[in-house]
């Protein structure tokens, strides 16, 4: 008995530090599952569904007006470019969906299983475009410490204590299923 509760543990702990245990969205976020398939399916990213749901997840946990934040993108051209700035949560999701098929498509996504190439895509979404090219030039690659090398070369740049999430993609992936 008390053998099976210690392999139990150590199960437990395996998993939790390889950060496998799946964490499912909210209902506000699943609220959004036809729009997400739609606007997904509109861009090639139909695929991906799964994976717009976990990014919205981790932005907004499908809350508020831009529940993508989205309000800051490439793609914004109807809203004020701040924080919060889009009030159309529809706008919002389709101002992230585009963004993320752009990144997914930088970052050399095969399919929604290849989770080195969806942690650039997804890094990318957070910390702009401009960290997917300079991962892949200076390093071919996403890992955790470029995201921080990035965070501070921008921090420093712009002039700030900080710089987007560097754990972003741990923060993402936890609740997308094929992680």
């Amino acid at each position: 008995m008390a053998a099976g509760l210690a392999i139990l543990v150590v199960i437990f702990g395996v998993t939790q530090s390889t950060n496998f245990i799946h964490r499912p969205v909210s209902p506000s976020v699943k609220s959004y599952e036809e729009t997400i398939l739609k606007l997904s399916k509109e861009y090639g990213i139909e695929d991906y569904a799964p994976l717009v749901s976990a990014v919205m997840m981790q932005e907004s946990h499908g809350r508020g007006n831009d529940p993508m934040q989205s309000s800051e993108g490439n793609y914004n051209t109807r809203f004020p470019k701040k924080p919060h700035g889009i009030t159309d949560p529809r706008y919002s999701i389709d101002c992230g969906i585009h963004q993320l098929a752009d990144d997914i498509e930088m970052a050399g996504c095969k399919n929604p299983t290849d989770i080195k190439r969806i942690s650039l895509a997804i890094q990318g979404y957070n910390f702009g475009d401009g960290y997917i090219k300079w991962a892949l030039k200076k390093y071919g690659e996403y890992t955790e410490d470029n995201a921080k090398e990035f965070a501070e070369i921008m921090a420093k740049k712009l002039g700030t204590d900080g710089y987007g999430d560097i754990h972003y993609v741990k923060h993402v992936l936890r609740y997308y299923p094929y992680n």
